[in-house]
């Protein structure tokens, strides 16, 4: 059986692919990381023993947590004095979604548009 492949495939497939291999799905990926998001949607900013005392994890582990998702983009760390208060970073988070979205029409409508 010969197979093609068209020519705009690729590229559509290989976008879509590193898109879903953001630093954004790996931080969310961890069920702790989960909670944590939802603490700070449903609390807002708040400090990392506020956050700690509210999850059942250690507050090095709180802290291990808070630090990739800052690093992913998700969360603004501003440090007051000795304390470091995190918020989420809502503008980059949407637009990290934003563009994923846009890389999975984008590959829908290369490689199996009927599917649309």
């Amino acid at each position: 059986m010969d197979l093609k492949v068209i020519p705009q495939r690729p590229q559509a497939v290989d976008d879509l692919i590193t898109a879903l291999d953001s630093k954004l799905f790996k931080a969310l990926s961890e069920p702790v990381r989960g909670e944590i998001l939802r603490f700070l949607l449903l609390h807002g900013r708040s400090d990392i023993s506020t956050i700690a005392e509210h999850l059942p994890q250690d507050r090095s582990v709180i802290s291990r947590h808070l630090h990739l998702m800052a690093e992913a983009g998700i969360l603004v760390a501003e440090k007051e004095t000795r304390h470091r208060f995190y918020s989420l970073n809502g503008e980059t988070f949407l637009k990290e979604f934003e563009a994923i979205v846009t890389s999975i029409k984008k590959c829908m409508a290369e490689c199996c548009p009927e599917c649309l």
